[in-house]
């Protein structure tokens, strides 16, 4: 029999087996994928209407391309197109003809561009004092075929436009992404127990993962689609982190005498909760090996650094020479200094190592800190999840952040969101502690202004005890955190003196107040601004709301309560993003990958398995259909 050494070994090579033509997949030329039908192409199929001003471009393409074209080099380029025929042909395509059919052109203009001898053709709407570019189509002089076409928000927005690996690149490809995914169900869901995998966990994990749905039409460039479908497992997700909040509530109220004190579970000392994972530790460590191999090579091999990360390299350089960031960026990152202080401080150490160069080159900085980022939230939850419930569960928690693709993604692109997952993670770590949990929100906030909605509910104590004079203590140290934070990175907004200060309120609240996205459905649809300001306004009260309820808190419900808050918060950007998604990972992580005991220590039912709860209904439903006059 082969000892468990050699299962290490052997495991270990098949792992590597594995991890090998992934990596390798991600360096050679992208592969057909998978057809997806957008309503762009079904459109396209209804194009009769336009046949006969196609069949005229057809022929005026076949002029165009068996025309002498000499060489140029050092003459001045002369056009093979006229300016009409470039308009010609490109009104021709049934991509803008799909466009403009519900899109008034008041004008249309031609421009040849010499240095890519095409020429973009502009269609401009609006009215005569409020006109917009409402479409744009490049056609190439040479051959007259249509090199692009730019529909509604994709002219004036690069990210809308489709672009392959735009970003984080290799990740994209479905050969790297669906694999992920089946790694984050095997490792999470009970497989060896068929019976247990109709449940709500299983429904939880299927609703991160469907993000996938929005960000494959966002990747076909169709966000008129994408967007839409980013709201139903938002909506999904807050409701049952608040129905498990609201449950958890009922059950402690209706058991007055339990009391978990600062036990890490929270059914109280000694009922740890349980792991649904099948799993041994040596295989789970084999897999976060393989995970953290493929993220790390795959963001050194095959990624790119979106404005995100060439803003905190920029900011730090700035730091570095004693210049506040805020107002002092470049023109082509004008807007880059929308961030909080952390975000540049945390770069600092790597653009000290890797200089950046003055311009927006491999940026290798940006992907120091990146890594970091992630790397800082995966030992966060590995920790979490080992105090909780010993190693296996640690490394369930770490391999739920890993495997899950959007957080590979977020890696990939080199962008700052995984530092917000950081300081979140560790604020779990550290729940149990007022001044460490005050200063990893007050860090989380010195980042970006996402986490300031979990200040008042993060000033409570998630274990509760029995003396309540403990309670201003706590408070003290926690708002002791708060101050910490803002000391160690405030100082970085007078370094220009009082401007820095005026220069950061304008350039960050102020810009991001203001700002206008058609990446979500208030900046798509001008109609919806009542709604939008009335779903701001609960998500406020309900971050005040917790602080007196529920009356006592433990820490799932906490951690639940957070993760609903910072999911309503994103329900009201006017520009979301699937960057966004690794923000309340790791406390949907706690909530839902556990096992967790009720708080009631009579009440702990087998699991919360679909099938039972519905069987249960169904018999509770039949003897109250009993006719009224029969036998008592």
């Amino acid at each position: 029999m082969i000892g468990r050494r050699g299962s290490v070994v052997i495991a270990l090579a098949a792992a590597a087996t594995l991890a090998l033509p992934l990596a390798a997949a991600a360096q050679q030329a992208p592969g057909p994928g998978i057809a997806v039908t957008t309503p762009s192409e079904a459109l396209a199929a209804a194009g009769g209407v336009i046949d006969g001003v196609a069949e005229g471009a057809a022929d005026l393409r076949e002029q165009v391309a068996g025309r002498d074209q000499t060489d140029r080099a050092d003459t001045p380029y002369s056009p093979a197109l006229s300016r009409d025929e470039a308009i010609s042909l490109a009104e021709a395509d049934p991509r803008l003809a799909a466009w403009v059919a519900d899109h008034p052109i008041r004008r249309t203009t031609a421009e040849l561009q010499e240095k890519d001898r095409r020429w973009k053709v502009s269609f401009v709407g609006g009215t005569a004092d409020d006109e917009a570019v409402e479409a744009e189509v490049y056609v190439a002089d040479e051959t007259g075929d249509i090199a692009e076409v730019r529909t509604g928000p994709q002219v004036a927005w690069m990210m809308a436009r489709g672009y392959e690996g735009a970003f984080g690149r290799a990740v994209n490809r479905w050969r790297i992404w669906i694999p992920l995914s089946l790694v984050f169900l095997l490792v999470l869901l009970p497989i060896t127990r068929p019976r247990h995998l109709l449940s709500w966990r299983t429904l939880d994990l299927l609703a991160l993962l469907s993000f996938t749905v929005s960000w494959a039409w966002f990747n076909e460039g169709d966000i008129f689609t994408s967007v839409p479908l980013q709201y139903p497992p938002l909506l999904y997700l807050l409701t049952r982190m608040a129905w498990i909040t609201v449950r958890r509530a009922r059950v402690r109220r209706a058991t007055p005498d339990a009391n978990p004190g600062d036990s890490p579970s929270p059914g109280g000392p000694g009922r740890a909760p349980g792991l649904p994972g099948w799993m041994p530790a040596w295989l789970l460590v084999t897999v976060l090996i393989v995970l953290m191999a493929l993220r790390w090579g795959l963001n050194g091999l095959n990624s790119n650094v979106i404005d995100v990360g060439y803003a905190g390299v920029i900011g730090a350089d700035l730091i570095v020479h004693g210049e506040t960031p805020y107002g002092n960026f470049p023109s082509d990152c004008g807007q880059c200094d929308t961030y909080g202080p952390l975000n540049y401080l945390a770069y600092v150490p790597f653009e000290a190592a890797m200089p950046y160069t003055g311009k927006w080159d491999d940026l290798p900085a940006a992907h120091g800190a990146a890594v970091l980022f992630d790397g800082l939230t995966l030992l966060a939850l590995l920790v979490l999840g080992w105090r909780l419930a010993g190693r296996r569960m640690g490394l369930t928690f770490a391999i739920a952040w890993a495997a899950f693709p959007f957080t590979a993604f977020t890696l990939s692109s080199n962008s700052n969101d995984a530092l917000i997952a950081a300081c979140v993670a560790w604020g779990l770590v550290l729940a149990a502690r007022p001044l460490g949990r005050g200063a990893m929100i007050g860090l989380g906030v010195a980042a970006k202004v996402a986490p300031a909605i979990l200040v008042p509910l993060w000033a409570r104590h998630p274990f509760p005890r029995r003396d309540p004079a403990s309670g201003p203590r706590r408070l003290l140290a926690y708002l002791g955190g708060l101050a910490l934070a803002a000391l160690l990175t405030g100082w970085v907004l007078f370094l220009d003196g009082t401007d820095g200060i005026r220069a950061f309120w304008s350039r960050t609240i102020g810009y991001q107040a203001d700002r206008e996205s058609p990446f979500s459905i208030w900046g798509q649809y001008d109609g919806l601004r009542p709604v939008h300001i009335a779903v701001g306004v609960l998500v406020v009260l309900a971050a005040l709301l917790v602080l007196r309820w529920p009356r006592r808190l433990d820490i799932v419900q906490w951690a639940a309560i957070s993760a609903a808050l910072l999911i309503g918060f994103e329900l009201v950007l006017t520009h979301w993003f699937y960057l966004y998604i690794p923000w309340f990972l790791p406390l949907v992580i706690l909530v839902v990958v556990p096992d967790w005991p009720d708080p009631d220590p009579q009440s702990n039912p087998p699991d919360g398995r679909l099938m039972a709860a519905t069987r249960r209904m169904l018999r509770r439903g039949s003897r109250s259909a009993a006719p009224a006059g029969g036998d008592a």
